[in-house]
């Protein structure tokens, strides 16, 4: 163990045949990389690698940057269609979509995908896009969540538990459809 690169982010020096530290972090993988097989990790490096990844999956996101409210359409390939996968329309406008050769996107929370349509999971999981339940649980999702709750329940039905009960019935992860979307 060489305290000088332990526990850091190193890169290999051809002329020298060492590790050396780096003075920051690796930059964001730039969409073509390299992972070589042989390498063997110690617990920590791993988690420093995935800690990396999921940074990066944070940050560049579709969900992500619909939460944000930083979406980059130039990024997207349009037309695209964002649903959830559930039985009936979903998977009908996710079926004609795909027929249309435009884009899918199934945003699926915690527990959405054993909820999803059979034919959704079927032929169209490669636009299942898993989102966290700390993203869904974010400020601005909240934020219209409680406004789309309050204009949905009377003011006589407005019980203590009303949000509890308009969370059973409403998905949060609706608010990554529609916060853009055009249509």
């Amino acid at each position: 163990k060489d305290p000088a690169t332990e526990g850091k982010w190193n890169r290999w020096n051809v002329k020298s045949q060492a590790w050396e530290p780096l003075e920051q972090n690796p930059p964001k993988p730039s969409g073509l990389y390299a992972g070589i097989g042989a390498t063997r990790l110690s617990s920590r490096a791993e988690s420093a690698i995935r800690g990396l990844y999921e940074a990066q999956e944070l940050e560049c996101g579709l969900a992500q940057q619909i939460v944000s409210g930083n979406l980059d359409r130039s990024s997207l390939q349009l037309p695209m269609l964002l649903s959830g996968a559930c039985d009936g329309a979903d998977e009908l406008f996710g079926e004609m979509a795909m027929n249309s050769k435009h884009q899918l996107v199934h945003f699926l929370g915690p527990g959405d995908e054993e909820q999803a349509s059979a034919l959704a999971r079927e032929t169209q999981a490669d636009a299942f896009e898993h989102v966290k339940e700390s993203l869904l649980e974010h400020s601005a999702v909240a934020k219209a969540f409680d406004k789309v709750g309050e204009s949905r329940v009377l003011g006589s039905q407005r019980t203590s538990d009303f949000r509890t009960k308009v969370g059973e019935i409403l998905a949060r992860r609706s608010f990554l459809q529609v916060r853009f979307a055009d249509a």
